[in-house]
């Protein structure tokens, strides 16, 4: 993801900031879907993602977590990282503490970032726009709805929004999409909604069950 390194001055806003684009320039490589683990011994406190790719030092924001203990702190919220191994990682302050988890956490999603990021460019446009939502497959008519947890909710999406692919937890959920690809949104409802390769074409049907995370981009 590349980001700004200063804001201009004077800015009213983020589009006169030049930060509107940046939910755009978020790519699948830059989440990381992790599993958060709290026993009260000495495994707390750490999350696990096979070759999270990241180095003692490096810089992640909180962008998801399904509870309130799985990562102590506010989504949108920056934090350094220590590294246990190649596939494990705990979280500390911007001066080196260990952030202590009061919870285990499922599908705790991190974004990628850098000492120079801008935190209100990720907790103003970026964490506003993204969509953790879970795919359902029955063989039925219900295969297509995809639910948006509710700590992202729907994020105002409206149909023939488009929206980025920035994972899927199976190769069965948007059957036949890669990440990092733009669909459109289709068939809202008040709890669920559908996605199309093309704007209103037919809805993109699952073949498994499992998570998407997709990021808002007009």
């Amino acid at each position: 993801m590349s980001t700004p390194t200063g804001l201009p001055a004077p800015a009213m806003n983020m589009t006169a900031a030049g930060f509107s684009d940046a939910a755009d320039d978020v790519v699948a490589a830059d989440v990381l879907v992790t599993v958060g683990d709290y026993t009260g011994g000495a495994a707390e406190d750490m999350f696990t993602l096979a070759a999270h790719g990241l180095n003692t030092g490096d810089y992640v924001f909180l962008l998801h977590k399904i509870a309130a203990g799985a990562v102590t702190g506010a989504v949108g919220t920056k934090f350094r990282v220590k590294v246990l191994s190649s596939s494990t990682f705990q979280l500390t302050d911007l001066a080196g503490t260990i952030i202590e988890n009061t919870a285990d956490g499922a599908s705790v999603v991190f974004l990628k970032g850098s000492q120079q990021t801008p935190d209100a460019v990720v907790q103003n446009v970026i964490v506003p726009r993204l969509i953790v939502a879970d795919g359902d497959f029955t063989g039925g008519a219900v295969e297509l709805d995809f639910v948006p947890r509710a700590a992202t909710g729907f994020c105002n999406l409206e149909d023939t929004n488009t929206l980025k692919l920035l994972y899927k937890a199976a190769s069965g959920v948007v059957t036949g999409t890669a990440v990092n690809t733009i669909v459109f949104a289709k068939s809202m409802t008040a709890a669920v909604f559908c996605v199309a390769a093309t704007s209103g074409g037919n809805a993109i049907a699952n073949s498994a069950d499992g998570l998407a995370i997709f990021i808002k981009t007009s």
